[in-house]
């Protein structure tokens, strides 16, 4: 019967993990080199990845003994004691480098089954890994106030500055993301608002950078979305129409399939893809109408003219899914600027969700739009509704003509 218990080493070169070989009774040493070596097993229900050292006689003792306490557990004997593992016991420092493996390994596994977004592994990877390797410390129980503002530090000059969005808020979501990470090693890493001399907490809040969150950013106006589609090609305009008539995240339009858009409903359904082990934000299946008959006949168009047929409706150049729909809009902008055609702010594709809310607010509710926009509170959609100048200065014209002039 095969062991419910796995030896893996973690290798250098690709930084992936491959299952130890045991021949005669004995482990053999992988030929790349390797970070260290890891038990992967069970327990209660939880896959877990647990570091024993980079020595593998050692990691083969740790193996042996886990195989073995799971025999004696259902003999119904007590487990035997851990043994030593390189110049400690189990349970002796952790080091960094085998916390962000673990911590890397349960997210991957909770993408896998639907539970976190690639996108949510990407950034969490992205920071605990260049702690990991930048920091300038090994062991987690090194990890200390000033080596956060030095990490800090190291981020701001060598984080390569964006074209678009602020540097500042990058960093803020590396350490939003190492906050979370910590408290999985179950380490304060902001200390409490009212702090006090031997309260835990690494680095006070004030240090920590924050994220610099507009609320109610202009939606677009009618008259830049008719200048977007002046200048647009065919494909461009189908992409336009579909962002401003569904409000649609991007990755919603990259998965969107046509079994997806209901001719005869009149609607356009979001759900899962496990095709591409891809789910909707908030796991939340929603259909969304557009009655109003433009967008449809234009999909109609699309299908059509789509050659060779794609199952997807805003495919690649490989027929995979587009995860760069938005440098299609940057294009547009491109082109309105060289026409000397205006547009406020930055080209955003959320600002086709604010478009999409704000003009629904006045047709429909707040919770309907909440659900059409697929947020989980209406809090969240409330913060999407960009203020609406035209309507105020209505309201200012007729708002007063009850005072005395």
């Amino acid at each position: 019967m095969q062991s419910k218990i796995s030896l893996l080493a973690r290798l250098k070169k690709g930084d992936k993990y491959v299952q130890v070989a045991i021949a005669k009774g004995r482990p053999v040493a992988p030929d790349d080199e390797c970070y260290g070596y890891y038990l992967r097993y069970r327990e209660n229900g939880k896959r877990i990845l647990q570091p024993v050292g980079k020595e593998i006689t050692a990691a083969f003792v740790a193996f042996q003994n886990r195989e073995l306490n799971l025999t004696r557990l259902k003999m119904g004997l007590a487990p035997v004691h851990d043994v030593p593992v390189g110049n400690g016991s189990l349970n002796d420092r952790v080091r960094i480098s085998d916390a962000v493996a673990s911590y890397v390994q349960n997210l991957t596994e909770r993408v896998q089954t639907g539970e976190a977004a690639r996108g949510t592994l990407r950034g969490y990877k992205n920071a605990v890994e260049d702690f990991r390797d930048y920091s300038g410390v090994t062991f987690l129980d090194e990890v200390t106030g000033d080596v956060l503002k030095t990490h800090k530090a190291y981020l701001y000059a060598n984080m390569p500055k964006r074209i678009r969005g602020k540097q500042s808020n990058t960093v803020a979501k590396r350490f939003r993301f190492l906050n979370a990470f910590f408290a999985k090693q179950g380490i304060q890493m902001m200390r409490d608002r009212n702090w006090r001399p031997g309260d835990a907490g690494l680095i006070a809040r004030s240090d920590v950078p924050r994220e610099e969150k507009k609320q109610n950013i202009d939606k677009y106006s009618a008259e830049e979305i008719n200048d977007m589609l002046s200048v647009a090609t065919e494909d461009q305009a189908d992409l336009i129409h579909f962002f401003l008539r569904t409000g649609c995240r991007d990755e919603e339009a990259a998965y969107l399939h046509w079994t997806d858009v209901d001719f005869k409903r009149q609607q356009i359904v979001i759900d899962d893809k496990p095709k591409f082990e891809w789910r909707p934000k908030d796991k939340e299946r929603r259909s969304i109408p557009v009655e109003d008959g433009v967008l449809l006949k234009r999909l109609e168009a699309r299908k059509k003219r789509q050659k060779p047929a794609n199952q997807l409706v805003f495919p690649n150049t490989l027929g995979t899914p587009d995860m760069h729909l938005i440098r299609q809009l940057h294009k547009v902008v491109a082109k309105m600027k060289k026409a000397g055609l205006e547009i406020e702010g930055v080209p955003d594709q959320h600002r086709f969700r604010r478009t999409y809310a704000s003009m629904m607010i006045g047709h429909s509710d707040l919770q309907t739009v909440s659900k059409l926009l697929g947020h989980s509170d209406i809090e969240t959609t409330a913060r999407y509704l960009a203020p609406d100048e035209e309507k105020a200065r209505k309201g200012t014209r007729t708002a007063f003509e009850s005072v005395n002039k």
